[in-house]
Order: C-alpha cells, then structure tokens, then sequence
C-alpha cells in the first residue's frame, strides 16, 4: 500500500513538473515559431526574378543580397507579374527570360562587343504593333562579327520583345506576342529623325535557323529607359521599313544637344497628330 502511494505521489509531482516547464516553454517557442516563420518571408521570386520591396525601395535577388532600386524595377516589378504576362507562344530560353541577372549579362555583353568593334556591328531596335505604322525605339542589340544580325536577334527575341511591351505598355503590350521587330543601322536616330531616304528598316522575325546554337556571349541586347517622363522616340515608316514623310534638310552647323532634343519633341508631336488623324 505504502508503494502504492509513494508511486502515486511520485507521478503526480512528475505531472505537475512537466506542466510547469511545458508552461515556461510556451513563450520561447511562440518567439522561435515568429522567427522561422520570417526566415521564409524573405521577398524572391523563383529563376532568379526580383521582387521590389516599396517601402525600403530596395529589391532583394534570389541570393538575399541587396541592391538599390533604380529605372529597371519599374520595368520589373513582382505585384506586376499578374498583369503584364505573355502566357502564349513557344517556350523562352533560361538564359533569355526577363529577370535582372540575364538583363545585365546581355547588357555587358553588348558593351563588351561594341568596345571591341564599334556599331558596325551594332543595330538600333525598334518594336511596331502590326496594326500601325508607328514605329518605337526600344534598344540596341550588338553581335560577334560571324552572327548575323537576324540570327542575334531571333536568339534574344523573348527579352526584345518583352521588353518592349514593358517600356511601352499602353501602345505595344497589348499585341506582346505579335509584336513586330525592326532593325536598323546602328546609332542611326539622328538619321531617323532627319527622315533620310538611305536609313531603311528590316523586318526581324523569331524563327530563325541555328539561332538556338548562338551562345549569349556572343550576342547583346541593351533596351531602351526613359529618364524625366520622356515620351519615347518614334517614327512613322511604311510596311517596308522606309520613312513616310520628305528628309528634312539639315543646316551646315551640327545642332547642339539641347536643339536636337527639341527636334525630336516637335517630330513626335508632328507624328502622333498625323496618327491621330
């Protein structure tokens, strides 16, 4: 009876003990649960994308480190995922999908080729919705002296033609995967604007044999930002890449920087009250 009790007694002490150190424990865990549960809230997306965090203005890569926001994030901005998506169309290459790591490789890549041989082998880029003939500026695109520039292009068109339905989402996103791309000469915007005759277009197209083998090195893409709410440059040209209204004949004297930025303004106003029309 005696051994009884003393088993009784002995197991209700151990009861109360555990309860007790359960009891004091409960905080500590609520705390490592609190913490746990925010070393997976860190904000990255999967293959690399960035997520902008607004309140810091800072955006965090798939490896926490940081960097500071700057004219790319309002291109890439994660809460704009929903919205501006292409979900048709053939699948788009790793190395091409528009996230900032391969955005600043092609970018580099660009610099690097045109350091070496000049915009001999560059080219300007413009984007056209079918259906218009307005033509946007979007960027430049440089290539190794044995690419041609069809084949440069067709093997970056998933970043080119995205890009160009984020830099201009009102006018061009709406066609993203019908997109038309154009090349012309390289650093030739001056020309374009002055409507000479000898600046013509070529139509690019995304299916090009043995782009595929063109290693990303080998090619550059660096798109077009706008700074201070700029417009955007643009030209009206017909389905054959050449410029629809008469040259404008230039003055001996070289226009300053300030004269050829408020050229452009009046060419755009000219061509967006023609469209309009």
């Amino acid at each position: 009876m005696l051994i009884a009790q003393s088993t009784i007694h002995h197991s209700t002490r151990f009861h109360k003990t555990i309860t007790m150190t359960s009891a004091s424990l409960l905080p500590l865990l609520c705390l490592c649960l609190l913490a746990l549960s925010h070393s997976f809230s860190t904000p990255y997306l999967p293959d690399g994308k960035y997520r902008v965090v607004k309140q810091g203005r800072l955006a965090y890569t798939s490896t926490t480190s940081l960097f500071v926001k700057d004219k790319w994030d309002l291109l890439i901005d994660e809460e704009e995922d929903d919205d501006l998506q292409f979900d048709g169309g053939p699948p788009v290459p790793r190395d091409m999908k528009y996230n900032m790591f391969n955005i600043n490789r092609q970018r580099e890549h660009f610099v690097s080729i045109k350091g070496i041989a000049g915009k001999d082998l560059t080219n300007d880029v413009y984007a056209r919705d079918p259906e218009t003939d307005t033509f946007w500026f979007i960027g430049k695109v440089a290539r190794v002296s044995d690419i041609p520039i069809e084949k440069c292009i067709a093997r970056q068109w998933a970043m080119v033609e995205e890009h160009s339905a984020r830099l201009r989402p009102t006018e061009l996103y709406p066609k993203w995967g019908s997109l038309q791309l154009w090349a012309a000469p390289g650093d030739s915007e001056v020309d374009v604007a002055y409507c000479r005759p000898e600046i013509q277009f070529i139509q690019m197209f995304r299916d090009v044999d043995g782009s595929s083998e063109v290693r990303n090195m080998e090619v550059g893409f660096q798109g077009e930002l706008y700074e201070n709410e700029e417009e955007g440059f643009r030209t009206i040209r017909t389905d054959d890449g050449k410029a629809v209204k008469q040259e404008i004949q230039s003055s001996p004297k070289q226009p300053t920087e300030a004269q050829l930025d408020e050229m452009m303004k009046v060419l755009n106003d000219v061509e967006a009250n023609s469209g309009e029309q």
